[in-house]
């Protein structure tokens, strides 16, 4: 049901891509991607763990012309055993938190719907400020969606996108958000720098919503990694 309601959300509430908004959005792609996941185990876990990526590329399945909306449920099994950094360590923190479950255990989606990234392209974010303005903060996609997914742990990996777009918490109650680090703060991985902003707020639907945007997968020691966020999401 839920994701019937984030449908409707996209295409009857917003009616994105073809809102004022979206239209004068300067996405090169404006074909909107749906959650990725949400695992039928996903609500009766006690962490509720919903995954943020940054835009995807291209468009993974077709498109139907009456919507231009993306809906890749069919090709997440396909997905989620790929090398690729969002995928693996995906995988791989949700093998340790789930085991045999970890795909049905988790949600996966991201931050902004569209993508100047075709298929092929290489993987350079080119996400610019109007695209991030217009779904972040206008038309508030992301998080339309998390309060109909109702996590209780948010993991973005969009950290070094645009993060002053995500100060404001829209789905927390009025001066409930509390920095557990500041949006300055890091993490060694390995031998880099991993940008590491911890916060909690309350909300409708929890008293102990954790939020935490930390920098990308890519180019990160896998290992280090993968066990930093899961042993954060463990600390629930």
């Amino acid at each position: 049901m839920t994701r019937k309601a984030i449908i409707a959300l996209f295409e009857n509430e917003l009616s994105i891509p073809r809102n004022a908004t979206c239209e004068k959005c300067d996405a090169k792609l404006k074909h909107p991607l749906l959650p990725w996941l949400i695992g039928p185990k996903f609500s009766s876990t006690t962490e509720k763990v919903l995954f943020v990526g940054k835009p995807h590329r291209g468009t993974p399945v077709e498109v139907p012309p009456s919507s231009n909306i993306i809906d890749p449920v069919n090709v997440v099994s396909e997905y989620w055993r790929q090398p690729w950094p969002y995928w693996r360590y995906t995988r791989e923190i949700a093998e340790v938190l789930y085991g045999d479950s970890a795909k049905d255990s988790i949600a996966m989606t991201n931050l902004i719907k569209c993508t100047n990234v075709e298929d092929g392209e290489p993987s350079t974010d080119e996400t610019t400020p109007v695209m991030a303005e217009s779904c972040i903060l206008k038309l508030g996609v992301f998080w339309k969606e998390v309060e109909l997914i109702k996590p209780k742990t948010l993991v973005f990996y969009t950290y070094s996108l645009f993060p002053e777009m995500l100060e404001e918490v829209p789905v927390a109650f009025e001066g409930t958000v509390q920095e557990i680090t500041s949006r300055d703060n890091w993490v060694m991985c390995r031998n880099k720098k991993l940008g590491w902003w911890d916060r909690i707020c309350k909300t409708a639907w929890t008293d102990n919503l954790r939020l935490l945007v930390a920098g990308h997968p890519e180019r990160m020691g896998k290992p280090e990694y993968v066990k930093l966020i899961s042993d954060w999401v463990r600390s629930y």
